[in-house]
């Protein structure tokens, strides 16, 4: 039941802070709704009975308490706020990797984690000759995100189950609402920018929360 009312506040939070941002023209409430959605996520995650183990949910909530941080710096702008918010988010993926393969086994992903590799590689070769002195972490972030994302995977296709599926839906949503971010940030705005990014994000988390 509390769970429930989270996810379903964190919903509309999430609603309201993409209408107080729509196409960039920042309302102040945007400084109050962007870090409350990922708030009461959070809380969602630490409500609710775990069903993938107690190590599992030990990295995830870390994990989405970084991004919380991460969220708080990318409402600002400067190359100092997004390195920071950047670095944020990196640490988030390794917490969720290392959630992704808590009692699974090394092995190859399945074959389907060739395309987002693939389309992972391709932004990258676009990113880099546009990132300036941020091309380090951004090829560094590029190869974690990629790295999360076959984790997802190669969770699913050993345990199976609904968990491992929503954790691997969600790692695919974070690519798109990274690459939507990328591209806005080093090739310019274009129609409908942030309320893309902060959709597929916010749809990310809530979905990998869920499979705690």
């Amino acid at each position: 039941m509390i769970t429930a009312a989270l996810y379903t506040a964190a919903g509309l939070s999430a609603l309201l802070a993409i209408a107080a941002d729509w196409e960039e023209q920042r309302h102040r409430a945007f400084y109050l709704l962007k870090p409350l959605t990922t708030a009461l996520i959070l809380a969602a995650a630490l409500s609710q009975d775990p069903v993938s183990g107690a190590g599992y949910r030990m990295y995830v909530v870390p994990a989405l308490a970084l991004s919380l941080a991460g969220d708080v710096c990318l409402m600002f702008d400067g190359d100092g706020w997004f390195a920071a918010g950047l670095g944020s988010f990196l640490l988030a993926h390794v917490g969720f990797i290392l959630a992704f393969l808590k009692g699974v086994a090394l092995a190859l992903p399945p074959a389907w984690t060739l395309l987002p590799l693939l389309y992972g590689l391709g932004l990258c070769a676009w990113l880099l000759p546009r990132a300036g002195s941020l091309r380090i972490p951004v090829a560094l972030y590029c190869l974690v995100l990629l790295g999360m994302t076959a984790a997802a995977a190669l969770r699913l296709q050993v345990l199976g189950g609904l968990a491992p599926r929503l954790a691997a839906v969600g790692s695919v949503l974070f690519v798109v609402s990274d690459s939507a971010l990328a591209l806005r940030r080093f090739g310019g705005p274009f129609r409908a920018a942030q309320a893309l990014i902060l959709a597929t994000y916010w749809a990310a988390i809530g979905l990998i929360a869920a499979s705690v």
